[in-house]
């Protein structure tokens, strides 16, 4: 049996992976989507690498966070899971580039708040906040966070 952890991190990468200007989006961030992927780290260099040049723009997709409190006395379990999606802009895009990507992302967080079910909420307070990164280049990274909240039985994840 699939975690619902599992499935609800599936029906988001799917989501994101639908981000195409095909799709009625401003950008192809779709094509580039990945999901825990390690950031480089270069060594005396502030800043880091999450992809290759010629990978850019690319959507980060991590869920670092799920906190679990007892719903009911039947010992049902509430979880908010904290969702970061980490755009990785060229590092030559126009802010208005850089807008219309993160539009893209609020806008695929949107089309179903429940996640064909999974979840019963989704906060629709996803703030954005955009840093330059230098390390071997330059480049723009923004970070969305949003909250999803789920139940489960009692201590486990199903």
């Amino acid at each position: 049996m699939a975690l619902k952890r599992d499935l609800i991190m599936q029906a988001v990468m799917t989501r994101m992976a639908g981000i195409l200007q095909t799709a009625d989006y401003y950008s192809d961030l779709g094509g580039n989507v990945f999901e825990w992927r390690p950031k480089i780290v270069f060594e005396g260099v502030a800043g880091y690498v999450p992809t290759e040049q010629d990978e850019l723009p690319a959507l980060h997709i991590r869920d670092p966070l799920d906190q679990a409190t007892v719903r009911d006395l039947s010992g049902n379990e509430d979880h908010e899971l904290t969702l970061e999606l980490e755009i990785a802009h060229e590092g030559g895009a126009t802010g208005q580039e850089m807008r219309r990507q993160i539009q893209d992302v609020r806008k695929a967080i949107s089309v179903d708040l429940t996640w064909g079910g999974l979840v019963r909420e989704t906060s629709q307070e996803m703030p954005a906040e955009t840093v330059r990164v230098q390390a071997d280049r330059t480049f723009y990274r923004t970070l969305i966070r949003t909250k999803l909240i789920y139940m489960t039985s009692a201590f486990a994840e199903d």
